[in-house]
């Protein structure tokens, strides 16, 4: 059937929208390679590289509005944004990352090689490629990478070829599919076949006994978290959670006192000190920090303060520091943010020997970001993510960054546990598997157990390095093949 052009970019919006569906809370991975084949069949199909590139920025519309629309959200209900500049902001933002699967549409046209080349390799590998770069230019946004919805069907795949290699070989399946469906079909089985096989693999080995661990959630609304009227509630209502955990390790939320360390009454630390004593426990606190000069976002361990915190070195842009503070700074004096201007943490930081093993924390959608996770987690025993997606509850964001969680512990074969302020707090193991989560919205601590965990996977060795190979053999022998061609 032939579509016309309106019909075109409309099948391709709504393609591109309901692929949120693929991702956590409602989980069904299937309609990922729906949409997949949809956008790779209309570049396919397009007139032209310029309705080619069209139908991708339609998909890529489709895709990120639906996917980072809880941006309105922290914009609207949180930052005081008029309901207009702040839809127009989270369109604009949803048009910016709409760009790279339009270059990517656009390049499959442009590129000089053999047609079912083109739409078999050169496509999917040309998606893959600009997916990446959407994940680390301008500090990267590698939300809703569309490996990340393949835990269930390819889980086994991730700590070897990491969210990236596992989207690129969905983008092939896909696009072998198109072109083949025997092939298609026979690639997708050897694929799911070998992720069960793989699954049963132990890339890593535990190490010493089981711990207890207890993951604070305190539910502190984002509206009144920073207000100076609600600092003694915030104060109260962890110091509760702390004397009622039981875990040999407490972990607090991403800024759990919403002050600098120096600034948190000196009678509060000393009560926390007291339940470590008496529980003999270890705790994890987020809190910002200063060195006199900069401030940062980090974790602390209570039992040694004035040791090095970790300090969260991949920072949000526009959220916790402002690029090109000349044109932006006042819209932020204006809406009055916190924590605006942090300065950022080394790449690796030393874990912290506590609890019977090796922590690496991260805070924060640092965990979106694989390659990043893994220089840390190769030293440690057990990932720790301290989050506040109180920004964005009302949404499926809490749901969809727990997911992302699951793709690092996978990836790194460590158990991964998140102690968030609203949702998602959970204990996630090796395996990617939650193992146990609190309810969102509500206060109280997640107590359960994890184990220590010693080795290496394959991804934590080379990273994105193997997929990023991969992509450049890709090209270089297509080039390689027309060019052999053209010289018949």
């Amino acid at each position: 059937m032939t579509l016309t052009r309106p019909q075109q970019i409309l099948v391709q919006t709504l393609a591109g929208s309901i692929s949120v569906l693929a991702f956590a809370p409602v989980s069904q991975f299937w309609l990922m390679p729906v949409c997949l084949w949809v956008f790779f069949l209309g570049i396919r199909q397009a007139s032209s590289g310029r309705w080619a590139a069209i139908n991708g920025l339609a998909w890529g519309l489709g895709y990120f509005c639906a996917n980072a629309s809880w941006i309105y959200i922290s914009l609207h209900t949180h930052g005081g944004m008029p309901v207009w500049m702040a839809a127009g902001s989270t369109f604009a933002f949803a048009l910016f990352l709409a760009c790279f699967p339009m270059l990517a549409a656009l390049f499959t046209r442009k590129w000089r090689c053999n047609d079912s080349l083109r739409y078999a390799l050169l496509a999917p590998t040309l998606f893959m490629i600009f997916e990446w770069i959407r994940g680390w230019i301008f500090t990267g946004f590698p939300w809703a990478s569309v490996g990340g919805s393949q835990l269930a069907s390819l889980g086994g795949l991730y700590p070897i070829v990491g969210s990236y290699g596992v989207g690129f070989l969905l983008c092939l399946n896909v696009a072998s599919f198109i072109h083949n469906k025997r092939l298609g079909l026979t690639l997708a089985f050897a694929l799911i076949s070998s992720s069960a096989l793989l699954k049963q693999i132990d890339w890593t080995t535990p190490q010493g006994a089981p711990i207890k661990v207890s993951l604070l959630q305190g539910n502190i609304e984002q509206s009144i978290k920073w207000n100076q009227t609600s600092y003694n509630d915030s104060l109260q209502s962890y110091l509760k959670l702390a004397r009622q955990a039981q875990g040999q390790l407490i972990v607090f939320p991403e800024t759990a006192i919403p002050s600098l360390l120096e600034m948190i009454p000196a009678w509060y630390l000393d009560e926390m000190r007291q339940i470590m004593t008496q529980k003999n426990a270890a705790m994890i606190l987020g809190a910002a920090t200063s060195d006199g000069e900069r401030y940062f976002n980090a974790a602390v361990d209570l039992a040694n303060p004035q040791r090095t915190p970790y300090a969260k070195q991949h920072l949000v842009p526009f959220g916790e520091y402002i690029p090109l503070p000349q044109v932006f700074g006042p819209i932020y004096q204006f809406l009055k943010m916190p924590l605006i201007g942090l300065s950022r943490g080394e790449p690796v930081q030393p874990p912290f020997a506590m609890a019977g093993g090796k922590i690496a924390a991260n805070i924060c959608y640092e965990d979106a970001f694989g390659n990043e996770i893994r220089r840390n987690a190769v030293n440690a025993t057990l990932l720790v993510n301290l989050t506040n997606m109180a920004w964005f509850d009302g949404s499926w964001a809490a749901e969809e960054h727990a997911e992302m969680a699951q793709a690092r512990a996978l990836e790194n074969g460590r158990y991964l546990i998140r102690a968030t302020n609203t949702g998602k707090t959970a204990i996630i193991d090796n395996k990617g598997q939650i193992i146990a989560a609190l309810p969102p919205q509500t206060r109280g601590a997640l107590e359960g157990q994890i184990q220590h965990r010693i080795g290496t996977t394959p991804y934590q060795i080379w990273g994105d390095w193997l997929v990023i190979l991969a992509w450049a053999g890709v090209l270089a022998g297509l080039l390689a093949h027309y060019h052999r061609k053209s010289a018949e």
